[in-house]
């Protein structure tokens, strides 16, 4: 049953779909080769469910995108596809999965948003997405309606970066609810790896070393509840910070039935494919590859790597494939070279026939440490990594965005001198700005909201000038931590606009579709594989 009642009254069936101003303009969109650009505000991409709110001959009014705009009929018709979008997070992983029936899956969700240099993180693209993209304007003043429903979130392991954007969608604290247009979230079950942050007199830790195991994973509901009952008074049986905070929003999430949300660990020992999402349970089927599970006296454990803790929360993120008829999608976490190299010792022969994939998210977002014979085991078609501006581990590195590349199916089109794949997409070079001069500072009688409906007026004065402009200075972050780094104002420039480096992956089950916005906001940038091409890429 899908995460909501079916959003949707058609689907997009072309690769892309001008919508108009008026219905008169989008009649004139009936030539397959060629769509007019008068009256155009922008377009749908192929898959794109839309509501119906008008129909005249040979179009229709639709809403969707957060716009309502007419369409030729030409462009409707299609059949509900697998959605996978890898949102820009900066430093961080943020993924929503979006199934033909209408599931709705986030994995991750990239940091806090007061650690975002944006302000933004997954929770937003979400909340965009149930709000503005899938609500007509008058359905968005229905409570009832304006709700987030969610079948499944997924912490794939316990660094912030990850699941950040989790704790703000499912915090009840007032700022993050809102951040949020849509009213209430729901939650059908939390997903995690077992491998949590435990309160320790000095800091934290990872929980006792048995074996060469951690022996002390967070289990399933009970156990989580157990984990936070003291986070005012921790003991060593508290989990510690944010990741502390993480579990508690967890135990008070709801489901759609106002019961309270599951709460589960995830491995390749406790299941075989996402609970749902098995075989003739659901059109794509969602396999658990990992972490692997071990066992120390008879009790689940993790392999312990070396060379410190964040090997090992990353080294033991869930990893899951998607399959959708011939197509895998494979979202790998924070994988680094000591657990690829566990998990390729643990699958042997069965390895390449588990981790080939068509379509891959970079591991660790494009970090050095990822092992060269993984990446030739999954031989993907395309590689979106996420990585992101001002932080400071220099992601993807050369190295590995030329390892993709070279160990990625290869197709070449010899008559038209192009390379047709691999592909390779980065949220971070999918982002771009608009830059401009701060321009005046008007100075009103009494402070200005945050934000206003209309152009504001009766500034008494203007600081224009050099002379004035030249009395402040910009404090821009921790960064800039010497006085010859502070710009005046008149020096500095402004961020006008920001375009997300969001990533579009689209399938039927044979054919594929990548799309990110250009810069304009209103076009798209386009890459499509067909069942044929695939099958010849090598």
């Amino acid at each position: 049953m899908p995460a909501r009642d079916p959003w949707w009254d058609e689907v997009i069936q072309t690769d892309t779909a001008n919508y108009y101003h008026t219905a008169q303009q989008a009649q004139a969109d009936n030539n397959p080769d060629k769509s007019p650009s008068k009256g155009r505000k922008g377009s749908f991409l192929w898959g794109d469910r839309v509501r119906v709110v008008d129909t005249q001959s040979g179009v229709k009014r639709v809403s969707g995108r957060g716009v309502e705009f007419w369409v030729n009929a030409r462009h409707l018709g299609g059949e509900p596809l697998l959605e996978l979008y890898v949102i820009d997070v900066g430093q961080g992983d943020g993924l929503l999965v979006v199934t033909p029936e209408g599931h709705h899956l986030m994995v991750d969700g990239g940091n806090i948003r007061s650690n975002q240099n944006g302000g933004k993180n997954a929770a937003d693209f979400v909340d965009w997405k149930f709000f503005k993209d899938y609500l007509s304007f008058p359905d968005r003043d229905d409570p009832a309606q304006a709700s987030i429903q969610l079948d499944a979130m997924i912490a794939t392991h316990n660094d912030i970066d990850h699941f950040g954007g989790l704790l703000n969608l499912i915090d009840q604290d007032e700022k993050d609810q809102a951040e949020l247009n849509c009213t209430s979230v729901s939650v059908e079950r939390v997903y995690h790896a077992g491998l949590s942050w435990w309160k320790k007199a000095s800091g934290r830790t990872l929980g006792p070393i048995t074996q060469e195991h951690y022996t002390k994973l967070l289990g399933g509901r009970s156990s989580a509840l157990e984990a936070v009952a003291n986070l005012d008074n921790p003991d060593n049986d508290t989990l510690n910070g944010s990741w502390g905070q993480f579990v508690l929003a967890a135990t008070k999430a709801k489901r759609r039935s106002g019961a309270p949300a599951d709460i589960v660990r995830l491995s390749h020992a406790t299941h075989t494919h996402l609970p749902g999402f098995g075989p003739g349970q659901s059109q794509c089927q969602i396999q658990v590859l990992g972490p692997v599970e071990g066992q120390v006296n008879g009790e689940p454990a993790l392999k312990r790597f070396p060379d410190g803790d964040s090997k090992n929360t990353n080294g033991h993120s869930v990893v899951l494939r998607l399959d959708y008829g011939q197509r895998r999608l494979l979202l790998t976490g924070d994988l680094n070279t000591h657990s690829q190299n566990h998990l390729m010792g643990h699958y042997g022969a069965q390895f390449h026939p588990e981790f080939k994939c068509d379509v891959a998210k970079g591991c660790h977002h494009g970090s050095h440490d990822v092992s060269y014979k993984f990446l030739e085991g999954m031989r993907p078609l395309c590689t979106v990594i996420s990585s992101g501006d001002a932080e400071t581990h220099d992601h993807p590195r050369p190295n590995i965005l030329s390892a993709s590349a070279i160990t990625g199916r290869r197709l070449v089109d010899l008559d038209h001198d192009r390379l047709i794949c691999p592909l390779i997409y980065v949220t971070e070079v999918a982002r771009s700005v608009s830059i401009a001069e701060i321009g005046a500072m008007k100075e009103y009688p009494a402070p200005r909201p945050k934000y206003e409906a209309s152009k504001p007026s009766g500034a008494q004065k203007v600081h224009n000038t050099e002379a004035e402009m030249a009395r402040y200075r910009l404090f821009l972050g921790s960064s800039q931590s010497k006085p010859a780094q502070w710009p005046r104002l008149d020096l500095a420039k402004v961020v006008r606009g920001l375009r997300y480096g969001l990533i579009n992956v689209r399938t039927d089950g044979q054919r594929l579709l990548f799309a990110q916005l250009e810069e304009s906001g209103s076009d798209w940038a386009i890459t499509t594989l067909s069942p044929e091409q695939i099958d010849q890429a090598r």
